[in-house]
């Protein structure tokens, strides 16, 4: 569904952008047991009392070393990460497609527009997780947490990965399901699609992002 108001109809999304930039989890792959699994062995390893999948969800987004700080202050966030990182490496079969995923990369590279990743999750796993689900090969760039300096919701990692297809960000859409990957789409200048059956859930539309969508297939009527 469209958000913003407009006095004139505007022209359909897909027609007016010659990129679309995903964030990875919770948008492209379903990776909830694959986040929350991690966290929840990185709690159990280091002793830390859990915290429910609810309360995870409000505090994902960051750059993951910050978002432990943020979850166990007494802890050691790097000692956290790591943990985290190992049991994701180790269980990349916790990562599969939404049952829309693959037909709408194949539209999208059918309307010859360029797709990009935007993520905060390491390199190590953001690729092969795109490996090992068949759809790495649709991507023309692939921005992970080790690419550069400041994350989302900085506006880096998109200005990156725009710059590398040489593409400008009046001409790009962020889709995302956190509310990083909405404030990096806005403050990068790009317009915003929230997959609001994402991580974030409903929560996303109080960002007032451009469009909204309820299944990833929706992305193809905008």
């Amino acid at each position: 569904m469209q958000i913003s108001s407009t006095e004139r109809k505007p022209l359909p999304l897909l027609t007016s952008v010659d990129a679309v930039l995903f964030d990875i989890d919770g948008t492209l792959l379903n990776t909830f047991d694959f986040i929350y699994g991690a966290f929840e062995h990185a709690f159990e390893v280091h002793a830390i009392d859990a915290l429910s999948r609810r309360d995870i969800s409000q505090l994902m987004g960051g750059p993951l070393e910050e978002v432990y700080g943020t979850m166990a202050p007494k802890h050691d966030p790097a000692a956290l990460a790591e943990t985290h990182r190992n049991f994701q490496t180790n269980n990349l079969h916790l990562a599969s497609l939404f049952p829309a995923t693959l037909e709408v990369l194949e539209e999208l590279k059918n309307r010859k527009l360029k797709i990009g990743a935007i993520t905060t999750r390491s390199l190590r796993t953001s690729i092969r997780s795109l490996e090992t689900t068949g759809i790495a090969h649709f991507f023309d760039v692939v921005i992970s947490a080790e690419d550069v300096v400041r994350h989302k919701p900085d506006p880096e990692p998109i200005l990156k990965g725009l710059a590398a297809m040489g593409i400008s960000t009046a001409d790009a859409v962020m889709v995302g399901d956190t509310a990083a990957d909405i404030l990096a789409g806005k403050n990068s200048g790009t317009r915003t699609v929230a997959a609001l059956y994402g991580f974030g859930g409903e929560s996303l539309l109080d960002l007032k992002p451009d469009y909204a969508i309820r299944d990833l297939k929706e992305f193809l009527l905008l």
